[in-house]
């Protein structure tokens, strides 16, 4: 494989044929997801609560069955079949680094990167490191392995000081790598929400990003001259007004599509005229795309629901995209079997928590979800008046949202963690063998999707 380097709007090898980056991600895995996995709240204070209510030995092996279990080479080489060419890799710092030990580095953690950059190589599928959940937390959600709802990283210097040594770290071990695509500095940060998440009208420390993303780049670039590295905008990768201009070679800027078309128009039918004309013009009216335009640099959408409308935008377009993302337990392109063993071990659980925000048979869980809406049409009611810029949009999905990050999940992670009680680690790995490339389902119609924009099939 060739090293990528940037050519204007361009990715092109070093001997210069030029590259589209098609692919996926793969979440879920070093950083995993509760909706993703299959359990309840942030994984950091799951291991915690598990090594508390089953003991070290299998409180941990749980986790580890699960990270042998859910990605393989198989995996890789069944993205190879369908086209894809670069995988995105999300991972969380606590399997490089622990907080009460900062800046002493745990092999096991790149011993495992190491194993997917060997099976990427093998297949001929380029990969980005995407620091998904970063010391201090880039940004309030779940996804950065966040529990508080609230970014310490960004006013707190020692976090910013272990995120910049532990990019050192990677690009040290990867620089000369050619399977390595991209370095993604930070996943979706969120500069407004240092101290908590409400719906503030979202103004951006647009001085924090800027001098951290400086930092970050020089002293990344003080080790390796060669990759490219990827700056995501904020609010989740969609703001890019106040982005510094590009400071260097080989530069690109990433961008996350999930689309609120729908959301925003819930009249309009998926598929109608209206639909695709909406979903134009949330693409070309957008701060990402004004960027890339006005400085001429390649964009990489990193993250969105796969959708034929956006991926024609991004194939007119030439933009670079990876697909959110390759596998979960339901609902990916690949996803464990709904008679699978794990998906009939989570079921309790997983209802419960769905049910306590959605319709629901049980009558407690209704009357959680009503009282729920209640306080939050309330809440709402009670400052709108006397807060009218505020985001009330959000607000719908803040208020519970908030309420089940800080107090229900970890009730809900104890039920999650006392099913495991009397399992044995050979009952465990029969559990987590649910998410093996042999054992899941393949999404046919996203398979197919994927075939035709990633080279162009049509099965």
């Amino acid at each position: 494989m060739e090293f990528l380097q940037t050519r204007g709007r361009d990715i092109v090898t070093e001997s210069g044929k030029k590259v589209i980056l098609r692919g996926t991600n793969i979440g879920a895995w070093m950083n995993m997801e509760d909706f993703m996995d299959g359990f309840p709240g942030a994984e950091h204070r799951l291991r915690y609560y598990a090594k508390e209510i089953l003991g070290k030995e299998i409180g941990e092996y749980i986790f580890t069955s699960l990270l042998d279990h859910f990605f393989t080479e198989k995996d890789v080489a069944y993205m190879a079949s369908i086209g894809i060419n670069v995988l995105r890799f999300p991972i969380n710092y606590r399997h490089f680094e622990d907080d009460m030990n900062p800046f002493v580095y745990k092999e096991e953690g790149f011993l495992r990167m190491d194993k997917v950059m060997d099976w990427c190589e093998k297949y001929g599928i380029y990969v980005i490191i995407d620091f998904h959940a970063a010391q201090g937390y880039q940004n309030c959600d779940w996804h950065a392995d966040n529990n508080m709802r609230t970014a310490l990283m960004w006013r707190t210097k020692q976090f910013r000081d272990r995120v910049i040594a532990l990019w050192e770290k990677l690009a040290d071990r990867y620089k000369d790598r050619a399977v390595v695509a991209a370095y993604d500095l930070l996943n979706e940060p969120t500069t407004n929400n240092q101290y908590n998440r409400m719906p503030l009208p979202y103004v951006s420390d647009w001085d924090a990003m800027n001098s951290l993303y400086h930092d970050l780049y020089n002293a990344i670039r003080a080790i390796d001259p060669k990759h490219i590295i990827a700056i995501e905008g904020d609010d989740f990768s969609r703001r890019f007004v106040g982005l510094d201009a590009p400071y260097g070679p080989n530069m690109i800027y990433s961008s996350h599509n999930y689309s609120f078309v729908l959301r925003r128009h819930p009249d309009v039918v998926k598929g109608s005229e209206e639909y695709y004309r909406l979903l134009d013009e949330e693409f070309y009216v957008s701060e990402w795309w004004d960027y890339v335009n006005k400085y001429n640099v390649p964009l990489w959408v990193s993250e969105f629901a796969l959708n034929d409308g956006q991926l024609d935008i991004f194939k007119k377009e030439g933009v670079h995209w990876t697909s959110w993302s390759l596998k979960m337990v339901n609902h990916a392109l690949l996803h464990c079997r709904p008679d699978s063993r794990y998906v009939k071990f989570i079921e309790p659980v997983m209802q419960m928590k769905s049910s306590m925000f959605r319709p629901s048979e049980n009558p407690a869980a209704v009357r959680v979800a009503e009282k729920v809406k209640e306080l939050q049409d309330a809440v709402q009611d009670l400052f709108e008046p006397v807060l009218p810029g505020f985001d009330w949009f959000q607000h719908i999905e803040y208020f519970p949202k908030t309420i089940s990050d800080i107090y229900v999940d970890p009730l809900l992670q104890h039920v999650y963690l006392n099913q495991f009680k009397g399992l044995t680690k050979a009952d465990i790995d029969e559990l987590m063998d649910s998410f093996s490339f042999d054992n899941c389902e393949i999404n046919k119609e996203v398979e197919a999707t994927h075939k035709k924009y990633c080279d162009g099939r049509e099965d």
